[in-house]
Formats: structure tokens, sequence, C-alpha cells
């Protein structure tokens, strides 16, 4: 006859092994081991200094049971067994490992399987957003066609925090890049006798795609986590449910303002940046290039063209859909518990910075094959 005694001291077990632990009970111990609710446990302690008689094939199973619970996360430490009995099971163990290493075919089975596995879900999430996108328009379309239905006051009050609230982070940046970039390409030009080009480089550089481009990384930093923060906690608080229960659109309040006002505040903000930029480098031309501010306006006006600008701000509007697209986006994935939460914000950010440089590839390509 055998029992298991149970000794909880907050989330450390203790099971005090009682009675004749032997082969013959062995379906007794399977029982008794595996009705111990081990889900919100830390350690558990297994002390046999109370049983009659333990033979080694109740310690193995003893054995084997530990390492079920220590899979799950919970530290197992066991008392008064034979150390000879755990020393020989490592071993067996060990040998076991050997014995069964993967073969060179079973390990490309398992990279071509995770290989698949990542592909099924970069497709699953490539569907998922397109079809994302798809409502939002649609529901965009609703609006356009009924103005009534645009949530005016929500749309100004995101282009105040997209928009105005990054005003500053934007000029500072825009500033000090031009700085350095006009510092750096000037001092080069001028070794070799070419001070004045350091206006066309400079203003073609930044008016083209520094100044579209480094806005764009900033707002998908700053703004693409925070549509996916914002959006996952009402998720994680069933705030998107009740929206529903109560016959309202989630996309036509939460996605399309954000959305909308990405497109009207990212143009701006790097119309801000160009021409920021633009006064710094010929500030800085002034101070250590011996360009002064009239010959860099003069050379601005004479060599820089309207297209030249239009390159850049064409883009702006396309960087702000896929910033909000997929920060909002994001959130509606969280799951509901802190990890999904962080990680989807994360991934906002990821995505959302990939996908503008990836769109500025492509933009190059365009211009370069259409001679714009």
């Amino acid at each position: 006859m055998i029992d298991l005694k149970l000794q909880q001291d907050g989330k450390q077990l203790t099971l005090i092994l009682l009675g004749e632990w032997v082969q013959a009970a062995s379906l007794d111990i399977h029982r008794l081991l595996n009705s111990v609710e081990a889900g919100e446990l830390e350690c558990i302690h297994i002390d046999a200094s109370q049983v009659s008689h333990l033979d080694i094939s109740a310690s193995w199973f003893v054995f084997k049971q530990a390492d079920v619970w220590r899979e799950n996360q919970i530290e197992v430490s066991c008392e008064n067994f034979h150390k000879d009995y755990f020393s020989y099971f490592e071993d067996m163990r060990a040998q076991q490992g050997l014995l069964h290493a993967p073969s060179f075919l079973e390990q490309c089975t398992v990279t071509i399987k995770k290989v698949g596995f990542n592909v099924s879900e970069l497709y699953r999430e490539i569907v998922s957003v397109i079809t994302f996108f798809g409502h939002t328009l649609a529901v965009l379309g609703e609006g356009l066609t009924h103005p009534q239905r645009l949530r005016v006051p929500s749309i100004f009050h995101h282009v105040f925090i997209t928009g105005i609230s990054a005003l500053p982070i934007i000029a500072m940046l825009a500033v000090l890049i031009s700085i350095v970039f006009t510092y750096q390409g000037g001092t080069e030009l001028r070794n070799l006798g070419a001070s004045i080009y350091t206006v066309d480089l400079v203003a073609a550089s930044i008016l083209r795609e520094l100044g579209v481009l480094l806005t764009a990384l900033m707002v998908a930093g700053r703004s693409s986590s925070a549509f996916a923060a914002e959006i996952g906690i009402m998720k994680t608080n069933q705030e998107i449910d009740a929206l529903e229960v109560a016959g309202l659109n989630p996309y036509a309040i939460l996605v399309v303002p954000r959305m909308v006002a990405l497109v009207i505040a990212l143009p701006l903000l790097t119309l801000l940046a160009d021409i920021l930029s633009l006064i710094g480098a010929a500030l800085i031309s002034d101070w250590s290039l011996g360009i002064s501010l009239s010959q860099f306006a003069s050379r601005l006006q004479q060599n820089i063209e309207l297209h030249t600008f239009l390159a850049g701000i064409i883009k702006a509007p396309f960087f702000a859909v896929v910033i909000a697209v997929l920060g909002t986006w994001n959130g509606m994935q969280v799951t509901g518990s802190a990890e999904s939460l962080g990680h989807h914000t994360t991934a906002a950010v990821v995505q959302s910075i990939f996908m503008v440089l990836f769109l500025d590839a492509v933009f190059s390509i365009l211009y370069y094959n259409i001679g714009f």
C-alpha cells in the first residue's frame, strides 16, 4: 500500500512518500504522481524519508515525473533517495541523448519546417494587413462620400498629437543633420576647390531624400508605437468590443482619424524639415565654407528646380499611410496580455521603419526610370 502526503506553503509544495514504493505498485505510483496539480507552483520538494521500501523502478518513475515538472519551469528537489539511482538515471539519459543525436537529414528537416512556418506566418500577416488596409479605405470612402461620418475633431486632435507636438524634435533633427551633412560634404569639396557645389549637393539631398526620409523615420518611431499602444490598451480593456456592441465602427473611430491626420501632418513636417535644413546648411556654409547667405540663396534659386522639391514631398503621404496602417493594425492584433502589447508596440516601430525604407527605395527606382 502506498500513499502521497502533500504539504503546500504558498507556491512551494512538499510531497512525502508513504508506504512501499516498488515495481508492483507502478500503476498506483503513476496515478499519485499525475494527480499532483502543479500549475501555479514554483517549487516541488520530494521527500522519501518515510517510505518503508523504495526500489529503483519507483525511483525512475519519480525521476521522470520530476523532468516533466522541470519542463514547466518548476524547480524540483529530491531528498532521501538512493544517490546511486539518480546518478545512474542521469548517465542513462546522457547516453540516450548521444545515441539519439539528430542526423543531418533530421536537422535539415527541422530547419525547413521552421522556414516554412515563418513564411506561412509572414504570408498570413501580409494578407491580414492588406485586408485591414482595404477595410480602412472602405470606411474612409464612406466618410468622404458622407462627410458627416468623418470625425473631424478627432482628426484635428491627432494632427496636433502627431504633427504640432513633433515640431521641436523634427526641427532639431533637421538642423543638426543639415549641419553635419554640409560640413562633411563641404569640407571635401573645398579641398577640391569646388566649395560652391556644396549648395547643389546639400539642397538636392535634403529636398529629394533626407528631409522626408528622416522625418518619416522619426514619426514612425514616435507615432506608430503610440498608435499601437493606445489601441492595444483599448483592446486589452475590451473597449473595442464595447464599441462594436454599441453599433459603432472601430475603424471609423480609431483608424481613419489617425491615418488622415498623419497624411496631413507628415507633409507639413517634411516641409518644415526642408526649410530648416536649408537654413542650417546656409548658416554653416557661411560660417565654415566661405559661402555667403546671398551666394547660397542665388545658387539655390539657379540650380534647384521645383521637381527636386516635389520628388521628396510626394513621398510623404505614402509614408504616412504606411506608418498609420501598421501602427493601428498592430494595435488591433493585441490579444490582451502585457507581453502581447509590448510585442506589437515594438513590431509597429520596426515594421514601419522597414516599410518606409522599402518605399523610399521603390520611389528611387521609379524616379530613375521616369527621369524625375
